[in-house]
Formats: structure tokens, C-alpha cells, sequence
């Protein structure tokens, strides 16, 4: 029954984020469209960056009910592999990098348009982006490692058992 109620909240929840997602990107549509008969070429340019904004936070949002939708509905078990663990974070953080970097070149384009001292947060926010790349690189890197390295000692006895034999015939 547990299972049942959480799936059905899953359910919800990406139901919900993908309706937000296509309400994004209408109102970037019409934040556009009323830029345009706004007739000036500024209030045209803050519209169209407000709307490539607000789609690109639409694709981050569409992206995680798509991963609620995968990992906790679609697939009827758990990650019981490291591998998979590590291809489900990599896959979620990689949509929330790309959503960052994005979000960061459409805050520098608008901070262009303003004094230099806006630029400040976009630089850091390209910087933290920076540092989620290198985090994930180290965390694949770790990862990796970490299943390549056999973790039942019985097995490694046995492959030393095995080693022994060939050396000593």
C-alpha cells in the first residue's frame, strides 16, 4: 500500500512540474509576444531574454519530473548497482549544470545592457558551474574507481589462490 501512495505521489509531483514547464514556456511565449508590440527595441531585447530565462528554467524543471518519472515510476526497482547509481546522478546533475551555465550566459547578456558592477552574480554563478563540472568529473572518477575495485574478499582469496598457482607451478 506504501508503495502505491508513493508512487501516486511521484505521479503528481511529475504531472505537476511538467504543467509548470509548459505554463514557463507560454509565459515566455507571451512575455515575447508583448515585447514586440511594445514597438522598442529594449523593451524587445528584456523580453526575449526574460524568455529564453524562463524557457531554460522550464527545461530544468521538465528534466526532473522526467527523472522522477524514469527513476520512480517508470523502472519497478531500486538502484542496487553502483553504476547505476552513478549514471542516475551524473544524468540529474548534468540537466542541472546545463540549467545553470544557461541561466548564467542570459544573466550576462542582461547585466550588458545594465551597469558593470550586475555582472557580479552571473560570475559567480558561472563559477559555481565551474565547480559542479569538476565536482561531477571527480565524483565519476571516484566512482569508476571504486567499481573497478572488488569489494567480496572471498573473491579477491580466491584470485590470489589462482595467482599463486601459476607462479609457483
Amino acid at each position: 500500500m506504501f508503495q502505491s501512495a508513493s508512487r501516486g505521489m511521484y505521479r503528481l509531483a511529475a504531472a505537476t512540474l511538467t504543467l509548470f514547464a509548459l505554463l514557463f514556456i507560454g509565459l515566455s511565449a507571451l512575455t515575447v509576444v508583448e515585447g514586440m508590440v511594445a514597438l522598442d527595441a529594449a523593451t524587445l531585447t528584456a523580453a526575449m531574454l526574460d524568455g529564453v530565462g524562463m524557457i531554460v528554467l522550464a527545461i530544468a524543471v521538465f528534466e526532473i519530473a522526467k527523472y522522477l518519472y524514469e527513476e520512480e515510476i517508470a523502472r519497478d526497482r531500486e538502484l542496487r548497482r553502483a553504476d547505476e547509481a552513478r549514471r542516475t546522478l551524473t544524468k540529474f546533475l548534468t540537466t542541472i549544470i546545463i540549467a545553470s551555465s544557461l541561466e548564467g550566459l542570459v544573466l550576462v547578456f542582461e547585466a550588458r545592457t545594465s551597469e558593470i558592477s550586475a555582472i557580479v552574480y552571473p560570475a559567480l554563478l558561472l563559477a559555481v558551474v565551474v565547480l559542479m563540472v569538476v565536482g561531477l568529473g571527480a565524483f565519476q572518477w571516484m566512482a569508476r574507481r571504486a567499481e573497478s575495485i572488488r569489494i567480496d574478499p572471498r573473491a579477491s582469496e580466491a584470485d590470489e589462490a589462482e595467482q599463486d598457482k601459476r607462479s609457483h607451478p
